[in-house]
């Protein structure tokens, strides 16, 4: 065993005293706030980058709202274009070979 070993086992030396030597409170200090820095500054690289990917999948679905909206649009505009009411009658009339009763024909049922 070398002299100093010799000294720590024999509790001349403590484990403190030897810290201590070597490294002083402010130097740990020191070394306590760079880490607590670069931790922050980790962090802030993180919560960056998930921001920007957050606000980028925000836009994406703000354009595909708005696609959605325009083609909600379109199919009420051809709704009403198919169920307009001389439309009906022309595709009953040419494709099925319908017919408007004449008047006598025409039996009301009451529901009561």
């Amino acid at each position: 065993m070398n002299a100093a070993a010799r000294l720590l086992n024999h509790g001349v030396l403590s484990r403190g005293w030897v810290v201590s030597v070597f490294f002083t409170r402010l130097d740990i200090s020191l070394f306590v706030l760079i880490g607590a820095v670069l931790m922050s500054a980790l962090s802030l690289v993180y919560v960056t980058n998930s921001v920007r990917s957050l606000n980028a999948g925000i836009e994406q679905s703000y354009a595909e709202h708005d696609q959605l909206h325009i083609q909600h649009g379109q199919l009420l505009l051809e709704k009403s274009t198919l169920t307009m009411q001389a439309r009906i009658q022309d595709v009953a009339q040419d494709r099925l070979g319908m017919v408007v009763p004449e008047g006598k024909a025409v039996v009301v049922v009451d529901g009561k």
